[in-house]
This record gives structure tokens, sequence and C-alpha cells, in this order.
């Protein structure tokens, strides 16, 4: 069924990240890890995962690229858009399943693949505030960071919600060096976590992956979604 929604508010989260909220004429459920389809003119189909709903908006994050980046110059169309202009949209879809249990879990992401894990984070905090959630990320620079106050306010409001930040080119002594791969080791994992959410490049999903399953996690308590 194609819906519409009204842009109502933009803005830089960095240089080329945006935070769009979209208003729809209804009130808004969706399912912690659902995407949203646009139905862009005379460019085909664009999905989008969704960060958060908030009444009749839903909120999104998207990484702006440019026309010579293939197909993901689309973003471009979108995150070009001005206040108050309608997209077609199709709602909703999901294969990115996060499991109902209390086992603890550790989130992995890079970039803007944080938006569905996020969402996942919120929920499960919302279901059960006694489950031990972690979140390690990776972006290049400082200058990339976003939602750093938001995950501080959640981490202060939840004892058991923690996140760590990796960054490959610059070394902060607030941050990690490298990637979260790193990160991936026995100390880390055994005993402390029993699921992984990944969200991330094919290739960097491949290797968090193969770090798991050498320390002796289950393939069947690995989730990812390739992008």
């Amino acid at each position: 069924m194609i819906q519409k929604f009204e842009l109502i508010n933009k803005k830089n989260l960095t240089n080329d990240v945006f935070e769009l909220v979209f208003k729809w004429e209804k009130e808004l459920e969706i399912k912690p890890w659902q995407f949203i389809t646009f139905l862009i003119d005379k460019i085909w189909w664009r999905a989008y995962s969704i960060l958060k709903i908030e009444w009749k908006n839903i909120i999104l994050i998207i990484k702006k690229r440019e026309l010579n980046e293939w197909w993901r110059w689309w973003s471009k169309f979108i995150c070009d858009l001005n206040i108050w202009e309608i997209l077609k949209w199709v709602w909703p879809a999901w294969h990115f399943i996060l499991k109902e249990n209390t086992n603890n879990k550790l989130f992995i992401w890079t970039g803007t693949w944080f938006v569905p894990l996020y969402n996942q984070i919120i929920w499960s905090i919302n279901t059960n505030k006694n489950l031990k959630l972690k979140l390690i990320f990776w972006v290049r620079e400082e200058k990339d960071l976003f939602y750093i106050d938001e995950l501080e306010l959640i981490k202060e409001k939840n004892i058991n919600f923690s996140y760590e930040i990796f960054l490959s080119r610059d070394d902060l002594k607030w941050t990690n060096k490298w990637y979260v791969t790193d990160y991936i080791n026995k100390e880390n994992i055994i005993n402390k976590f029993d699921e992984f959410y990944i969200c991330w490049t094919p290739n960097m999903i491949e290797s968090s992956i193969k770090k798991l399953i050498q320390i002796w996690i289950s393939e069947n308590n690995i989730y990812f979604e390739k992008y």
C-alpha cells in the first residue's frame, strides 16, 4: 500500500549525515527492525532503516552520497529535500530480527548502519531493563561521530547499557584505536554476551563473524544485516 510522508525537519549530524523527520497523518507503530521503502519518481526505490518513531513522526538517519557514487546517490535526492516536500513510501518491511528473550546482547556497527541497532537497543531497554546491552562502533575520525549525546543519556538512565567508540584515523584518550573487530576476543565476549547483532558491509560482517566463531560463539546466536 503506497502512502505519503511529509518532511518536517532536517539537520546535519556531521558534514554528510542527516537526521530527517517525516510526518504521516496517522499515529505509527513499528517493530524494532523495520525499514521503510521510498518510491522516488524516475529513480525507482530506496530502503532505509528506521531510527525511531515519535507519535506520527518517523525519524531516519541518512548518509548523503554524491552523484558519482553509483546507486547510493539516491540518498542525495532525499537529503536535499526541502521542508514540507512529500515522498511516497511503502510500509513496512524487515528481516533483521531482534530476538525477544532475556539474552545479553552485543551490537556492532559502523557509520549510519547504527540506525537499526539503535532502534533495537531502545526496544530492548524498554522491554527488559535487566538485559546487559553493549554497543561498539567505528568511524574514521572524531568529526564523523554522531548521536553521542543520545547514547550518553541512555547510559545515564540505564546502568546495564554501555558503549565504546573505535576510530581508525584519530587517536583520542576517550576512544579506542582501530576497528570494532579488535574488541572481539574471549576476555570481552565470553560469559558476558549471548547474542550478537551486526550491521555493516559484507566484508566487515564476515570478519566479525569469523572472529566470533573462533572464540566458540555459535552462528545460531549471530544476526546480521549486510548493506
